[in-house]
């Protein structure tokens, strides 16, 4: 993995070399990465059911669910760019290398910011707020000191490298941009993306130097705010020109992630019940009667080999790495350049039967094991240093090492834990739904 405080060690330096601009892009696609599971971690935190779901509450769930997906988003685009620059090979999701662990320092932000998986809290927003900080709010370091002020600034010298990498200036480091119109954009994904909860941009398909700076100004505004917006941006950011919906005259807007997270903090998009004509709500972010009191930084090093909370941790890094080994599956996999069909996707067309099951297993899997582990108290039986108040389990977003084809080992380990926890089977179940995703064959060698 690239570390951008190595990156950002010479603050003269400017992006030289297709290979430079790569290193950049895979340590931006780890702090993108780094993000997802926090936002995951605080919204599963909060309690949604009983009383206070039918809450305006429920709003603060909702914002930070669609958090989430557009930093998946971000992600996409800064990969789809290393494959336009032909440098996708480089790169893997599901590589232990790759994926965070916790606790980590934000990687290159100075001053250094500790990132931990902990439930929803004003502290913990306040991390969050930290994270997506627009440029500007801390006055600048001195340059021999200062690696990257926010992410603003990091990506901000990315687009400086794609506008020299593309010019005649680059000479022999030029971007093929040709080959990324012809061929690769077929590795790229920009299908199968969706969020209710979110702004209308999706991944953008890359092949030209503005294609390329559109995504890279998608990952800046949406994620921090731009510097004269107040925190509200167009939506969509990117327009496509031969597109008149939504018209821009009706001053359709999003809030960035910056803003959404303040907002969460003052309380106008918290959780709750409204009890009065004001609007104010009984409880905060902050109360025990709607927050699960999840572990901080779960480890399944934790807990005892004989617990079977343990097992189903297990069962939450499988899939969730199971998640990441199918978005390298669908970068592997060509896109045609034929429309799919929806009829018999899995066996016609892999690629679009992989990109459905990409949202299928978040909604349908990767949520609820972690629901139902932020909902399981950790007792002694569980823990190898017993508890001194009452604390339950988290999904830890682990590396898991498969050591069999990923499908058939979640149904394994999740047909294992149905005596335990019936609630893994049904109709409609997780043990179900792991039954209707595409085995990965090729993961293992």
């Amino acid at each position: 993995m690239t570390d951008i405080q190595a990156l950002g060690a010479d603050p003269e330096q400017d992006i030289a070399t297709i290979q430079d601009l790569a290193d950049h892009l895979k340590a931006a696609a780890h702090v993108e990465l780094s993000t997802i599971p926090l936002y995951l971690y605080a919204t599963y935190s909060i309690k949604t059911r009983g009383y206070s779901q039918w809450a305006a509450g429920a709003s603060a769930q909702r914002l930070m669910t669609g958090i989430a997906i557009e930093e998946m988003l971000h992600l996409t685009n800064v990969r789809n760019l290393l494959v336009a620059i032909g440098k996708g090979e480089e790169f893997r999701c599901y590589d232990e290398q790759f994926i965070p662990k916790y606790p980590e320092p934000m990687a290159g932000r100075v001053p250094e910011l500790m990132l931990h998986l902990r439930r929803l809290s004003t502290d913990q927003i306040d991390t969050f707020r930290g994270i997506e900080e627009p440029e500007g709010i801390r006055p600048p370091m001195p340059e021999a000191v200062r690696p990257y002020l926010s992410l603003g600034e990091f990506y901000r010298r990315i687009e400086k490298g794609i506008r020299f990498l593309s010019s005649d200036a680059a000479k022999d480091e030029r971007i093929d941009w040709d080959q990324a119109r012809e061929t690769l954009w077929r590795h790229q994904y920009h299908r199968g993306y969706w969020n209710q909860n979110g702004g209308s941009d999706g991944p953008r398909l890359i092949t030209s130097e503005d294609t390329a700076l559109q995504a890279m100004e998608v990952i800046v505004d949406q994620g921090e705010g731009a510097w004269d917006d107040h925190g509200y941006l167009p939506d969509p950011i990117v327009r496509d020109p031969a597109s008149d919906y939504p018209p821009p005259a009706i001053g359709k807007q999003q809030a960035s992630h910056y803003t959404k997270f303040t907002d969460i903090k003052k309380g106008l998009n918290g959780i709750g019940v409204v009890h009065d004509d004001n609007g104010l709500q009984k409880f905060s972010i902050d109360d025990e009667e709607v927050i699960w009191p999840v572990l901080d930084d779960p480890d399944t090093g934790l807990l005892k080999d004989t617990s079977p909370v343990r097992d189903l941790m297990v069962l939450s890094n499988a899939v969730y790495c199971y998640v990441l080994a199918l978005l390298d599956a669908i970068y592997d996999e060509p896109m045609s350049a034929e429309p799919p069909s929806d009829e018999d996707a899995f066996t016609t067309d892999r690629r679009y039967g992989l990109e459905r099951a990409f949202i299928a297993v978040m909604q349908g899997v990767l949520y609820p094991v972690a629901d139902l582990l932020v909902r399981t108290p950790l007792t002694a039986d569980d823990l190898k240093t017993p508890p001194k108040e009452l604390v339950h389990a988290g999904p830890p977003f682990q590396f898991h090492q498969f050591t069999k084809e990923p499908k058939a080992e979640l149904v394994e380990r999740c047909t294992a834990l149905l005596a335990r926890f019936p609630e893994l089977g049904g109709d409609d179940g997780v043990q179900r739904q792991i039954g209707l995703l595409p085995a990965l064959p090729g993961l293992l060698g």
